[in-house]
């Protein structure tokens, strides 16, 4: 098992992943949006995202999951390894942005790829002419590409406001 492998099943093992049970559509969108997310505390696992229909998707991260999935039957290396207390304080932050609001009625795959959406199109997606787009614009596109969004004002204000205090939509940096 590489080294890159056992940093994921690390990593994944701690945001509750570790199981990699992904066979379905609902697991495979739960890993791809919080691996997302966390990579935004700054762990990079090296992956990079492109827009798709549920948002941002990485085929890459799919392959090694799918991989790794195949390799800890064989291969109980990652067990003599643990993350270092840096990278445990970064999960921390993302169990701050991640966690369902307890207002707002919704499902966790629908929070994550509400989260990870708005942050994709505020910093990734085009923007011509505009260098800061600002929620309002920013969930105007979110409903364009996402018609299921489109009653769900409320819930994005409150994803938007969990992405910013965690310094993610602002100008803030995480340190």
């Amino acid at each position: 098992m590489n080294k890159d492998h056992i940093l994921l099943k690390l990593v994944l093992d701690k945001i509750g992943l570790g199981n990699l049970e992904i066979g379905d559509f609902t697991s495979r969108k739960i890993l791809q949006k919080k691996t997302y997310l966390l990579q935004l505390t700054g762990i990079d696992l090296g992956y990079r995202y492109n827009w798709y229909l549920y948002g941002p998707y990485c085929p890459a991260l799919a392959n090694d999951t799918f991989t790794l999935r195949d390799e800890i039957k064989y291969d109980d290396e990652f067990n003599n390894y643990e993350l270092n207390s840096k990278t445990k304080s970064r999960l921390d932050t993302l169990d701050g942005v991640v966690g369902l609001p307890r207002t707002a009625e919704t499902t966790e795959p629908e929070w994550l790829e509400l989260l990870a959406s708005l942050h994709y199109l505020k910093h990734i997606a085009y923007w011509p002419g505009k260098s800061d787009p600002q929620f309002e614009e920013v969930f105007e596109k979110l409903k364009e590409s996402k018609p299921h969004f489109q009653g769900r004002r409320t819930l994005a204000e409150a994803a938007w406001k969990r992405l910013d205090e965690a310094g993610l939509v602002s100008r803030k940096t995480l340190e």
